[in-house]
């Protein structure tokens, strides 16, 4: 068995015609994974569930991968080790399957409890959508129901998989120092020597493009999926900005994960970084794509009287409407050309473009990033950057700026009022936001990882203690027969 995606550029140079019309109309999406087995076929159903993925609450391609991924490696292992395919799995090969990805003899066959856990939840998702779709009777997993608390107080049950396993704190989460980010940026990303100067032997391409996207996310903490999806058009702009720090900017729902739209904070000297790549570097890109009258796609939408509050854009009636960006979603920016009043094309809307003057896929941003990496390395500086970890960098010192500030903020006599959730509670909460995280629980993972935050918050918790130390021991001094260990003066 093994994994291919849909490539609608490739159909198209193979000679499919419009293909990504074609597979549009099929209800297929460019970038889903399908798989065929080993001698070719291609099993319907199971790959209706992979092209089904965004209509059941996947929809970042990485997850679509994972999920194939998964899928793949649990065939492979029926076909191999139990004779089977993944219509006939039952409950004893749910326990082969774990005996031999957990407790193998083999320790290279072995994975993380995580990773075994993601393994589960694809396919619980696979086989609860095939017991819906009555392709079979049961899933192979066994089940137990717990109750828990909803958001609203209200007692509610839930089905837990028994597969799953309580897998090992995280504790290996990446991120780069300050140092360390500005030696990624100035010498992977602009080419530049050790000293500061210009390496004459860089050949690397569109060096401003690629820092300035690299400042925006480190210092946005937004996902790549979500920064790749801008266009120029709605981001704010700089006149009457100049007095302050930073910029609030709505980030559009359908680019943003599960649709959560939020509220994120755009540093003014990156906003003036953006500007001047869009009037020198991304200006360039354009005139050449003018001056070799390059045709557009075949599958250009060609939008209108953009501004930050929208485009004007055809609808499917044959009648032009304006949309807010807001409900935009990335499959169209990336199709989207602007034209001015005369009909005269303004290139892409898409902010990121390549030398084609194309928008910038999300897997040619993750190679510009290797390189970068690999560069680092080459003058012995160990850099291992991604789009994800510069997102990791921003939440990691920004949690300890925000915590920094919040134990300054706080009175010694208003410590014991609700000290955890003013020294913890609070910076936490800003953070997942500003992340989009829809529970705190998945942005404690960054608290582990801010050794100041840590210092900030022992040193706090020390100093409230030895304060109520010290007023139990002069009170213990004033009263006879009182000492502090009578009334817990020391809680923790």
């Amino acid at each position: 068995m093994e994994i291919f995606f849909t490539d609608p550029d490739a159909l198209e140079a193979a000679g499919v015609g419009d293909a990504r019309r074609a597979l549009e109309r099929h209800g297929l999406h460019a970038g889903a994974p399908f798989i065929l087995d080993h001698d070719g076929s291609y099993d319907v159903q199971l790959n209706r569930f992979l092209w089904s993925l965004p209509t059941l609450g996947v929809r970042s391609v990485h997850s679509w991968r994972a999920y194939a991924l998964d899928l793949l490696t649990w065939g492979r292992f029926l076909r191999e080790h139990r004779g089977k395919t993944v219509w006939h799995a039952d409950r004893d090969d749910v326990t082969a399957f774990h005996r031999a990805r957990r407790v193998s003899p083999d320790p290279t066959q072995v994975v993380s409890a995580s990773t075994w856990n993601r393994a589960v939840a694809a396919l619980d998702k696979f086989y609860t959508w095939a017991v819906d779709e009555a392709l079979i009777e049961r899933t192979p997993f066994k089940y137990h129901e717990s109750s828990r608390h909803s958001h609203f107080g209200q007692q509610v049950r839930v089905r837990n998989n028994r597969a799953v396993e309580k897998a090992a704190k995280r504790n290996n989460l990446k991120f780069l120092s300050v140092d360390r980010y500005a030696a990624f940026r100035d010498i992977g990303l602009r080419g530049q020597l050790r000293t500061g100067t210009v390496d004459p032997t860089f050949r690397g391409r569109n060096a401003e493009r690629n820092a300035v996207m690299a400042e925006l996310l480190v210092t946005t903490g937004l996902r790549i999926e979500e920064a790749a999806s801008l266009c120029w058009a709605e981001l704010p702009g700089l006149d009457g900005q100049r007095d302050v720090k930073s910029v609030p900017f709505d980030l559009a729902p359908p680019t943003a994960k599960r649709d959560k739209g939020r509220r994120i904070l755009l540093p003014n000297r990156v906003l003036r970084a953006v500007a001047d790549y869009v009037e020198i570097e991304r200006s360039l890109m354009l005139d050449r794509w003018r001056a070799r009258d390059c045709p557009l796609p075949a599958d250009a939408v060609l939008g209108s009287q953009a501004d930050r509050r929208g485009v004007r854009i055809p609808m499917k009636d044959g009648q032009l409407r304006k949309l807010p960006w807001s409900r935009v979603p990335p499959a169209v920016r990336a199709r989207l050309y602007l034209v001015d009043e005369q009909g005269r094309s303004l290139g892409p809307a898409c902010l990121w473009l390549s030398q084609e003057a194309r928008p910038v896929t999300l897997s040619a941003w993750e190679s510009v990033f290797v390189r970068a990496s690999e560069r680092c390395r080459t003058y012995g500086i160990d850099v291992s950057a991604t789009p994800h970890v510069l997102r990791h960098t921003f939440a990691v010192h920004l949690l300890s700026a925000l915590i920094q500030e919040q134990i300054g903020s706080v009175k010694k006599d208003e410590m014991s009022d609700g000290v955890y959730r003013r020294i913890i509670g609070d910076p936490l909460d800003h953070l997942r936001r500003l992340l989009g995280h829809s529970s705190i629980t998945t942005t404690y993972i960054y608290l582990d990882c801010t050794d100041q935050a840590q210092a900030l918050i022992h040193g706090a918790v020390d100093a409230w203690t030895s304060e109520v130390v010290d007023t139990a021991n002069r009170v213990s001094k004033a009263i006879p027969g009182f000492t502090a260990q009578d009334q817990g003066a020391t809680p923790w």
